[in-house]
């Protein structure tokens, strides 16, 4: 198989690095006298990663999420082994109980729970006939995955360590360019919005991915754990830009609709620009001096008669500002972590960012994928049982595998078409080693040596993201299939029954995740903008209480995750018109207005109050159904009803309801023609 870019020496050196740790597993594993040493080695192949701190992070929650599961089969095998039908679903209960778990925690450690699911399913079945050697094998299972995980995290550690925060410090330094690109295409409007907001979407991804890799730099010691803790605080203010840039981008939109001739706040672009171009080099009195200049702007602002154009641009003029403190943080937490110094900014930041964090759950997701599993365990117990076939157990063991593996697809039909070919490539490699080469072996070297010729290639490939699945579904199922023990196995009926289990395994799993929790890629990400409005809908209607920083997160969140199902849509899907990014704006602005109810007079608060219950029952409803052009103008009146009393009245919180209110009005009724506001006299607020 072709690798994309060819043949590197870092693939190379990864693969010996690899299959060098799994024989030492397997050797170890041979002299301590573990029945099944092979578990050992695949350990190895099944954590492999290029990376120090990846290979970190699975290697604990590997060796972790072993241990849970081993208690548990202690717990249930001895007690429930005189009722198969009981056992049996105790056994699919507790793999689709930690797998729900495990999908609710998308952090590292969720490979605990997974892990522990689906080892009580591997490790449990065989021990049907035999309970009274549960508690022995459950430790053999952990003493031979632990042999596994030492050897290949002493080995990453210590032979030519590469780890992930140079990656990470480049991939940061990446998204900040394309940033910054899409940054001046804002500013300067010489861009098309459909490419901006495919930018915009690009962006959100690369912040999921971004948040993976410094989970994993975590566990790269002293040093890795402050990496990440400076790399959390920059990817704080780093979400902070996208809400940004998508409503300065309307706002300069609507500015230039008005009249040709534009000034003030969008001179200010010009000034912006300049400074963004020289950014990385731009002193802290250059950056005070841009401020200077926007903060006599908004005064001036704030000193002319109200009008609709003077609300957008005092609106405009404070999103600005936002943005060059957002991007001078930025460029602070980039030479902080370039320097490895520490700020009073980063600590102050990184605090938030740890008491913030809260990705997207999706509970029904996670409730599909468990029952899923539960299904399987229970079909395939029925035909190992109906069937009274000895190897029937391999069918609900490897079936929960998948099952659990592929859990967090949409669909994931077509991955298991892929790897049944794989899997028959790995089933014909280890029936030629077990009945034709290993019985003319001599020695454990002569069998090292004949393994390297296929796990060597096949770690090369697991090496290259492109062709990892090929490299690690050879690898991992050639260790497991031929069962390597202290001595060469000839009994060609029991491998011919443990491979045909396998396999039907994965038919049944294919069946099973096809018929039960495949979803297409639109359903998955309706689901996900309308977990989006949902939130919005609670904070209109006073339900919750959330920090900017804590919705801002989440949506963004969110975005990433559509992203990856946005490119799998037709060109003309409803659902493209949809931007969650004006949905996060609206979030923001209806939090600020209930943040400053409390300080309006009792005739300010009824307008209020209508115009959040509306915007409510807009985002609690199908904000995408056929009503929308008319909820959008009954929001955009009563916003227009609700400006006209703040523009009447003065002091700071009336600018303040002024300003949330034209924000509002910009992310949920991007449509509508401009308000006709009178200024009449209706109150004052001070």
């Amino acid at each position: 198989m072709m690798i994309p870019g060819g043949i590197k020496l870092e693939h190379v050196l990864f693969s010996l690095k690899t299959f060098g740790a799994g024989m030492l597993a397997y050797w170890i594993a041979i002299r301590c006298g573990l029945s099944d040493p092979y578990w050992a080695a695949g350990t190895v192949y099944v954590i492999a990663n290029p990376l120090a701190g990846a290979i970190a992070s699975r290697a604990l929650y590997r060796l972790a999420g072993t241990v849970l599961g081993a208690v548990l089969i202690v717990l249930l095998v001895p007690n429930l082994v005189f009722s198969p039908l009981l056992l049996s679903a105790a056994i699919g209960l507790t793999c689709g109980a930690c797998l729900f778990v495990s999908m609710l925690d998308r952090s590292p450690r969720s490979y605990a729970f997974m892990l522990a699911g689906y080892t009580v399913s591997l490790t449990g079945f065989p021990l049907v006939n035999a309970p009274g050697t549960s508690f022995d094998v459950s430790v053999e299972r952990v003493e031979e995955i632990a042999i596994g995980i030492l050897c290949a995290a002493i080995t990453v550690q210590v032979v030519f360590p590469w780890h992930i925060g140079p990656m990470l410090a480049k991939r940061v330094e990446g998204w900040l360019d394309n940033a910054a690109a899409m940054t001046r295409s804002v500013l300067t409007r010489n861009t098309n919005r459909a490419k901006l907001q495919d930018e915009r979407h690009k962006l959100a991804a690369d912040v999921i991915s971004l948040r993976s890799f410094t989970d994993q730099v975590a566990h790269e010691g002293v040093r890795g754990w402050n990496r990440a803790e400076r790399m959390g605080a920059l990817q704080q203010r780093m979400i902070a830009v996208l809400p940004l840039l998508s409503e300065i981008e309307d706002l300069l939109n609507t500015l230039e609709r008005n009249g040709p001739e534009v000034s003030g706040p969008v001179a200010l672009t010009g000034k912006v620009l300049q400074w963004l171009d020289k950014e990385t080099s731009a002193t802290r009195g250059e950056t005070d001096a841009l401020l200077f200049d926007i903060d006599a702007e908004q005064r001036r602002l704030d000193d002319q008669p109200h009008s609709w154009e003077g609300l957008l641009r005092q609106r405009l003029t404070g999103k600005l500002r936002d943005l060059v403190e957002v991007w001078a943080d930025c460029q602070s937490l980039r030479t902080d972590i370039s320097s490895g110094e520490t700020h009073e900014l980063r600590q102050h930041l990184a605090a938030r960012h740890r008491r913030a964090r809260d990705l997207h759950t999706d509970y029904g997701a996670a409730l599909r994928s468990a029952v899923s599993v539960f299904i399987l365990i229970m079909v395939a117990c029925a035909i190992w049982i109906w069937t009274g076939w000895t190897y029937g157990a391999g069918l609900a063991q490897f079936g929960s595998v998948f099952c659990c593996v592929l859990a967090t697809m949409d669909n994931a039909t077509p991955v298991l078409r892929k790897v049944a070919p794989l899997m028959l490539v790995a089933f014909v490699i280890a029936l030629l080693y077990q009945f034709v080469f290993m019985p003319a072996l001599g020695d454990f070297y002569a069998l090292v040596a004949l393994l390297g010729l296929v796990l060597i290639p096949a770690g090369v490939l697991m090496a290259v993201p492109a062709t990892w699945m090929t490299g690690f579904q050879v690898s991992v199922n050639l260790i497991y299939m031929m069962t390597l023990g202290n001595q060469v196995s000839t009994d060609f009926t029991a491998f011919a029954n443990a491979s045909l289990s396998t396999f039907g395994a994965l038919a049944l799993a294919t069946i099973i995740m096809s018929t039960v929790r495949a979803v297409s890629a639109e359903h998955s990400a309706m689901r996900l903008l309308r977990s989006g409005w949902r939130v919005v809908s609670q904070i209109a209607a006073g339900r919750r209480q959330v920090a900017p920083e804590l919705i801002a997160g989440r949506m963004t969140d969110r975005l990433g995750l559509i992203v990856p199902r946005l490119t799998l849509l037709p060109p003309d899907a409803a659902l493209l018109e949809n931007d969650l990014l004006r949905d996060l704006r609206a979030g923001l602005c209806v939090l600020e207005l209930r943040n400053l109810r409390p300080e309006m007079p009792d005739a300010f608060r009824l307008g209020l109050d209508r115009l959040l219950d509306q915007v409510s029952e807009h985002y609690r409803n199908d904000k995408s159904g056929p009503a929308r052009a008319e909820r959008e103008s009954a929001m955009a009146g009563m916003v227009d009803e609700c400006l006209n009393q703040a523009l009447a009245a003065s002091g700071t919180t009336a600018r303040r309801f002024g300003n949330a209110l034209a924000g509002l009005r910009s992310a949920i009724c991007p449509g509508q023609p401009a308000p006709d506001l009178n200024f009449s006299d209706r109150g004052t607020l001070a």
